[in-house]
């Protein structure tokens, strides 16, 4: 048996994504603090390395990183500086995770890329992953051989705030792999982040596809477009691939919901201050 562990849109670097204990600002030594759904978070991932490691294969499949987050004007940013965030990244996954063979996948360039510099190229070569392509780490999309089965990794697939439409991208990648499979090759497994929320999808035994959960709760931006339709799953996906049977099971968090703030009149100002 092949254990694969995907994990996606970690987004290290935002107040509202899962950060690592006991990171020190680079810049002045200063520790950072966790809130408290980042320590949520960070149990949660720390619970699943201990029962997944050591994976025989870990993907990441991008937006490892927060980056600028201009959209936002940096004001929802643990750390500004993004060579810090990546090397809070490497700090969260080193100390958690074991595996055999590392994989990066490189995410969207509005969070990962900057000038002169690919945060998840810089991840890749920190943390031993495996060489892609001539000397290059990290890559856009990657299909890989394991077992006999053959798996196609990329970041991004199309999104959709309304439910009942979230199928139809990821649909339309799996026939897209099947009609042009004289140029692509025969693919088993189809593996997508960027959306935030799990799906799982199959064609009878022939084609199996999902979307990754990421680790980052809604952020105001995202909460801006629609506070109902902005909702993330939280966690990871593993593949097992067992001679002729393949498992995917998406291990998802519980919990981490909007909280209702209880109104209580017992202390009522009748002056209109606060007592």
């Amino acid at each position: 048996m092949t254990r694969l562990v995907f994990i996606s849109d970690v987004h290290v670097g935002s107040n509202y994504a899962i950060f690592p204990e006991g990171f020190r600002n680079p810049e002045d030594g200063s520790l950072i603090d966790l809130n408290v759904y980042q320590k949520q978070l960070l149990k949660f991932w720390e619970s699943l390395a201990s029962k997944l490691a050591p994976a025989d294969i870990i993907v990441l499949l991008g937006d490892l990183i927060e980056g600028q987050q201009m959209k936002e004007k940096f004001g929802t940013l643990k750390l500004q500086n993004i060579q810090h965030q990546a090397d809070a990244f490497v700090h969260l996954f080193s100390s958690s995770w074991k595996w055999r063979k590392l994989y990066v996948i490189r995410g969207t360039d509005y969070h990962v890329a900057t000038l002169g510099m690919h945060a998840e190229e810089y991840i890749a070569r920190r943390l031993g992953a495996e060489k892609i392509d001539a000397d290059k780490y990290s890559a856009y999309d990657l299909k890989l051989e394991v077992d006999g089965v053959t798996i196609h990794a990329a970041h991004h697939v199309g999104y959709s705030r309304v439910p009942h439409y979230r199928f139809t991208p990821l649909a339309r990648e799996m026939w897209l792999a099947r009609l042009f499979d004289d140029y692509f090759g025969k693919i088993d497994i189809l593996a997508r982040g960027h959306v935030h929320y799990f799906l799982y999808a199959q064609i009878e035994n022939i084609l199996r596809a999902f979307t990754c959960p990421s680790w980052q709760l809604p952020t105001p931006h995202q909460r801006k477009h629609s506070v109902f339709g902005s909702n993330a799953s939280i966690g990871l996906v593993e593949v097992e691939i067992m001679n002729d049977d393949i498992r995917v099971q998406a291990h998802l968090a519980t919990g981490l919901k909007p909280r209702a703030i209880k109104v209580n009149f017992d202390n009522e100002s009748h002056s209109g201050e606060r007592a």
